[in-house]
C-alpha cells in the first residue's frame, strides 16, 4: 500500500480513492496508460504525457490513472496565471504530506520563492530528484501534472533534471498537455522527446457515436436521435460543452421545455474552455465573433495586430477544441458568450476597427449598419444613409421585421423633418405587412407630416393608399390634395394622378363616375418610377375589366404580374388579380396566386393573406366548396384579417357563399355578423359583402330581402359604372329571387334579357342559362340547360355543373325521358358529393349523411373529385416525384405541392402517397392556364 498520511510515531495510513467517472470512449488509451504504470512500478521509469485538444478528457485520464492502487501518488494543476511564480508547480508537489516530512528545506525554499536567490535553482532540482527517488525505493510514486504547458519554468527544469535520472526507479510521471501548433516552452518539449522512456497518448474530441454514447448515458434513452445529434452539432465532441449543454438539457426538460436549450452551462464551458486556451485564442475568438458572418483571417489579423502564421495556428488551435468549425461558432450562444465577456469599451473599439476594415471590403450595408451600432455612434445623415441601405437590403430578402429596425434607427439618427417623414413611411409601409395594427400607431404622425408639407408625392400616394384600403377615404383625399399646389413637375403630377385612381377605385363612391376616367389614356406612364407605374397599369386592368374590356384586363394585369414582388408590391399585385377575378379568368388568378405565393417560411402575413383570400375565391367559382372555407376561414384568421382593410369582404364573400351552399347556414350568418371597417360598404368590396348578404337571404326563404340585396347591389354597381358579372351577377341573382317569390315574372325575363345583352365570358353565361331556362317552357328549357351543361365543359365549376344537371334531370323527367333522366340524376348526385353541397344533395332525394359514404366510390370516381391542378400533382407523385421535383416541373412552390397533395390525400381517403392509386399515373395531362374561363 501507497502512504499518503505521515506522522511520526503513528502507523502510515493509506490512501482510499473512489473509483474514477466512466470515461467515454477511451478505453484504448486508458488501457495504454494502466500497462505503462504497471511497468513504472515494476522498476522501469517513464514519462507519459497524455496529449489533445482543450476539453478532450485528459485530466478525466489522469484521474483514472491516479486511481490505481498502490501508488503514491503527488499532484499538481498549472494555470497561465501563475506560470511567472517560480517554483510554483514544484510547490504543490511539495505540499504532500509524505514529502513535507522528508524533505522540509525544499518545502521552505517552494513557499517564499518570489525573489529566489542565488544557487536555490541548483539545490531545490537536487533535493527534489533525491528525494523522489529515495521515496521510490520504498514505494511506486505516480507524479501527476495537470495543464504542463502553464507550468513556471523553474519548475520544469527541476522536473526534467528528476526525469533524466528515473530509468531504474519506480516513477511515472504523467503530463497531461493542451496539443499546439507550437508549444509554450519548446527546450522542455525536445527534451521530453529525446526521453527513452517518454511515451505520448493523443486524445481527440468524441465522434458523433461517442457524443451519443454520452448524452444517452447521462440523459437516458428518451434522448431521441435528434437531440444527440443537435449535441454533437453545438460541442463538436468537446467533452466540458458537452456536459455543460447536457445539463442544461436536464434543467429546460425539467421546467417543460423541449428539445436542445444552450444555457449558462454551455456558455461558461465555452468561455471557460476559451480562456484556457491563452490569450492569442481569446483575442482571436472575440475578432471572431465581433465580425460574424465576415470573418476572414486577413481581417482577423488586422483586427487583433497578430501575424498571419499566428492567426493560422491559433484557428487551427480552436478548430481542434471544436471551439470553431473554420471561423464560425458552432453555436449562438458560443458567440453570445464571447461577446458578453467584453467590456464595453472593448466592445466599441472592435466594432470601431471592424467598420474600418469592412467599409473599402465590399461588404453589405447591414454588415457595416450592425458594426456601426456597435461603435455607438448613431447620430448623424451618414448614419442614416448607412442605416437606410440595410433597411433596403433586409427588405428586398424579406426580412421585414430587421428592415423596419433599421429604418426606426435611421428616423432616430436623423435631424431633418423631410428626411424623418420619408423614412416614417417606409417603415410603416413594411409594418403593415407584418404587423398592420401596430403600425397604424404611426399615422398621426403621418397625417400632421403630409399637412406640413414634409412628404413627397410618391410617399403621400402610399399614405393615400393606405388610408384608403384602411376605411378611411376622406383623408386620403385631404393627403393628395394638399401636394396638389406642389406638384410642378410631370412626374409628380403623373403620381398624383396615380394616387386618385387607386382612390376613386377602391372608393369609387366618393367620386364622379364622369371624372373616374383613365388618367393614363393618353400616355404619362413613362413619367412614373417603377412600382407606381406598375400600380397604374394595374389600375388600368382593373378600369378595363369593370368596362367589360376583359382581353385588354387581361393584359395589363398579367404584364403587372410577371414584374411585380407580391411582398414588395402587395397592394399592386392584389389589384392585377382583382383585375383578372373580374375580367371572369379564374384560370388565370389561380395560376398567379400560386406563383407569387414564394416559399412558405418567407411569407408575411400579408402575402398569406392575399394567397388565401384569392384561392378561396377561385376554389368557390370551381366549386370545391370545403377548401374555399378553409382559405377564408384562414384569410380571415387573426393573423391575416387586419392586413385586408375593406378588402376583407372579398375572401368574407367567398367563405359565406360557399358554407352556404354546404348547408352551413349559422357559419355563413357569424361571418356576415363579423366586424369589418365602417366604410367597408361603401367601397368597391363591400359589393361582395353586399352580394353574400343576398345569397344568405335567398337560402333561408328571406327572397323578398334577396331581391332588395340584389337591387341595391346592382344599383350601386351602375351607378359606379362597375357593373360586371365578374363582380356580381345581380340581374341573374335578382331574377332568381323574383321567380322565388313568385311574381313580377315579365321583370325576371326583363333582367335575363338584359345580362344576356351585356359581355360576359362562359361561367356568367352558364349561370345566366340556367335563371333563364327556369323562366322557360320546358322545350327550351332542356335546350338552354344542354348549352348551359356543354359551356361548363371549360369551366371546372362543378358544383354549377351539378346544379345545371339537376334542372336538366329534372326537366327530361317531366318530358317523361325517364331513362336520361336517371342517369343525370347519378351524375348530378356524385358531383353534388364531390362538392359536399348538403342542400343540392337533398334536393336530390338524398340525406346529408350520405356524403360521407360517397367515398366507397371507385377509384376512378374518386380521382374524377380532384380539380386539374390537384390531378396533375397526384399523377406526379404517384409515379415517384418528389414535392421539389413537381414544384420544377408544374412552375409553382414545393408549399403549393405540399397543400394540393394534403387536398388529394383528404379526397381519396389515402394517408400518404405510398397509398395513392395506380390510376394515377395514367392521367392525362390536363389543360394549361391558357384555357381559361370565368
Amino acid at each position: 500500500m501507497a502512504p499518503t498520511d505521515f506522522d511520526y510515531g503513528r502507523e502510515v495510513v493509506p490512501e482510499v480513492r473512489a473509483a474514477p467517472d466512466e470515461l467515454i470512449a477511451r478505453d484504448d488509451e486508458l488501457s495504454r496508460l494502466h500497462s505503462a504504470l504497471t511497468r513504472a512500478g515494476s522498476g522501469r521509469g517513464l514519462v507519459v504525457a497524455i496529449t489533445g485538444p482543450i476539453a478532450s478528457g485528459k485530466t478525466a485520464l489522469l484521474d483514472a490513472g491516479a486511481a490505481e492502487a498502490g501508488f503514491v501518488t503527488l499532484r499538481a494543476v498549472c494555470s497561465m496565471e501563475e506560470r511567472a511564480v517560480p517554483y510554483g508547480m514544484l510547490g504543490q508537489l511539495f505540499d504532500h504530506p509524505v514529502l513535507a516530512a522528508q524533505a522540509p528545506e525544499p518545502v521552505r525554499l517552494t513557499a517564499s520563492c518570489e525573489d529566489p536567490q542565488d544557487g536555490t535553482d541548483n539545490r531545490l532540482r537536487a533535493e527534489f530528484t533525491r528525494t523522489l527517488l529515495a521515496l521510490a525505493a520504498d514505494w511506486p510514486v505516480l507524479i501527476g501534472i495537470d495543464d504542463v504547458h502553464h507550468a513556471d519554468p523553474a519548475s520544469l527544469r527541476c522536473l526534467l533534471h528528476l526525469v533524466r535520472r528515473i530509468g531504474p526507479a519506480r516513477i511515472a510521471v504523467v503530463l497531461t498537455e493542451l496539443r499546439r501548433p507550437t508549444p509554450a516552452d519548446s527546450r522542455f518539449q525536445a527534451e521530453l522527446l529525446s526521453l527513452r522512456s517518454y511515451q505520448e497518448i493523443a486524445l481527440r474530441p468524441l465522434n458523433e457515436a461517442q457524443t451519443t454514447e454520452l448524452v444517452r448515458g447521462q440523459l437516458g434513452e428518451e434522448a431521441h436521435d435528434d437531440i444527440c445529434a443537435d449535441t454533437f452539432r453545438a460541442t463538436g465532441g468537446n467533452l466540458l460543452l458537452g456536459h455543460g449543454l447536457i445539463n442544461d438539457i436536464r434543467e429546460a426538460w425539467a421546467a417543460g421545455r423541449s428539445g436542445v436549450v444552450a444555457g449558462r452551462a454551455y456558455r461558461l464551458a465555452y468561455l471557460g474552455s476559451l480562456y484556457r486556451c491563452g490569450p492569442l485564442a481569446l483575442r482571436v475568438a472575440r475578432a471572431s465573433a465581433v465580425l460574424s458572418a465576415s470573418t476572414e483571417p486577413v481581417l482577423v489579423q488586422r483586427m487583433t495586430g497578430l501575424g498571419g502564421e499566428t492567426v493560422e495556428q491559433v484557428y487551427e488551435q480552436l478548430n481542434e477544441g471544436r471551439l470553431l468549425q473554420g471561423d464560425r461558432f458552432p453555436h449562438p450562444a458560443a458567440r453570445s458568450i464571447v461577446l458578453d465577456d467584453l467590456s464595453a469599451s472593448e466592445r466599441r473599439n472592435l466594432h470601431e476597427s471592424a467598420l474600418e476594415l469592412l467599409r473599402d471590403h465590399g461588404v453589405a450595408g447591414n454588415v457595416l449598419a450592425r458594426h456601426q451600432i456597435g461603435t455607438g455612434r448613431v447620430h448623424g445623415a451618414e448614419v442614416v444613409a448607412l442605416f437606410t441601405e440595410a433597411a433596403r437590403e433586409h427588405h428586398l430578402r424579406g426580412e421585414l421585421d430587421e428592415a423596419a429596425g433599421y429604418l426606426e434607427l435611421a428616423h432616430r439618427a436623423s435631424d431633418d423633418p423631410g428626411t424623418r417623414a420619408a423614412l416614417r413611411v417606409g417603415a410603416a409601409a413594411i409594418e403593415r405587412l407584418c404587423n398592420p395594427v401596430r403600425a397604424g400607431r404611426h399615422l398621426p404622425e403621418l397625417l400632421t407630416a403630409s399637412r406640413a408639407g414634409l412628404l413627397s408625392p410618391e410617399h403621400a400616394v402610399s399614405l393615400a393608399d393606405w388610408l384608403a384600403m384602411g376605411g378611411r377615404p376622406d383623408e386620403a383625399a385631404e393627403v393628395l390634395a394638399a401636394q396638389r399646389p406642389a406638384a410642378g413637375s410631370e412626374q409628380n403630377k403623373a403620381l398624383l394622378r396615380v394616387g386618385e385612381l387607386s382612390l376613386g377605385l377602391v372608393h369609387p363612391g366618393a367620386s364622379d363616375p364622369a371624372h373616374r376616367t383613365d388618367p393614363f389614356a393618353s400616355g404619362g406612364l413613362a413619367a412614373l418610377p417603377g412600382p407606381a407605374r406598375n400600380r397604374a397599369v394595374a389600375d388600368k386592368a382593373v378600369i378595363a375589366a369593370l368596362r367589360g374590356r376583359y382581353e385588354r384586363a387581361d393584359v395589363h394585369a398579367e404584364r403587372v404580374l410577371q414584374h411585380t414582388h407580391a411582398t414588395a408590391d402587395r397592394t399592386t399585385a392584389m389589384m392585377a388579380l382583382l383585375a383578372l377575378l373580374y375580367a371572369e379568368n379564374t384560370e388565370a388568378v389561380q395560376f398567379w396566386v400560386d406563383k407569387l405565393a414564394g416559399d412558405e417560411g418567407t411569407r408575411t402575413p400579408a402575402d398569406e393573406a392575399v394567397h388565401a383570400g384569392f384561392n378561396a375565391e377561385t376554389a368557390l367559382r370551381r366549386g370545391d366548396l370545403t377548401s374555399a372555407v378553409e382559405y377564408g376561414e384562414t384569410a380571415l384568421g387573426p393573423r391575416h384579417a387586419p392586413t385586408w382593410g375593406v378588402a376583407a369582404a372579398l375572401p368574407l364573400s367567398s367563405t359565406v357563399v360557399a358554407a352556404i351552399r354546404l348547408g352551413d347556414l349559422d357559419r355563413a350568418e357569424r361571418w356576415l355578423a363579423g366586424p369589418l371597417p365602417q366604410e367597408t360598404p361603401e367601397s368597391l368590396f363591400g359589393l361582395h359583402l353586399l352580394w353574400a348578404r343576398g345569397q344568405h337571404h335567398l337560402a333561408t326563404g328571406r327572397y323578398r330581402a334577396a331581391h332588395t340585396a340584389f337591387r341595391e347591389c346592382g344599383e350601386r354597381m351602375r351607378r359606379w359604372a362597375v357593373d360586371v358579372p365578374g363582380l356580381a351577377l345581380w340581374r341573374v341573382d335578382a331574377a332568381e329571387s323574383l321567380l322565388l317569390l313568385g311574381r313580377d315574372r315579365a321583370e325576371g325575363l326583363r333582367l335575363i334579357s338584359e345580362q344576356l345583352s351585356r359581355p360576359m365570358r362562359a361561367r356568367a353565361r352558364v349561370l345566366t342559362l340556367r335563371v333563364q331556362a327556369a323562366y322557360s317552357p320546358l322545350p327550351q328549357r332542356i335546350d338552354l340547360l344542354e348549352e348551359a351543361a356543354d359551356l361548363l365543359v371549360t369551366c371546372n365549376d362543378r358544383y354549377e355543373l351539378a346544379h345545371v344537371l339537376t334542372d336538366l334531370a329534372e326537366a327530361s323527367s317531366m318530358v317523361r325521358h325517364h331513362s336520361r333522366a336517371r342517369g343525370l340524376f347519378r351524375r348530378a348526385r356524385h358531383l353534388a358529393t364531390q362538392c359536399g353541397a348538403a342542400p343540392l344533395l337533398r334536393r336530390l332525394g338524398a340525406e346529408p349523411s350520405d356524403i360521407g359514404g360517397a367515398w366507397n366510390a371507385p377509384p376512378g370516381q374518386r380521382i374524377a373529385s380532384l380539380t386539374e391542378s390537384e390531378r396533375r400533382v397526384a399523377a406526379l407523385a404517384a409515379i415517384g416525384r418528389t414535392n421539389r421535383e413537381i414544384a420544377d416541373q408544374l412552375f409553382v412552390t414545393a408549399s403549393t405541392v405540399e397543400q394540393h397533395l394534403t387536398n388529394v390525400f383528404r379526397k381519396l381517403g389515402v394517408k400518404g402517397r405510398q397509398q395513392l392509386p395506380r390510376e394515377l399515373a395514367d392521367v392525362g395531362e390536363p389543360a394549361g392556364r391558357d384555357r381559361r374561363c370565368g
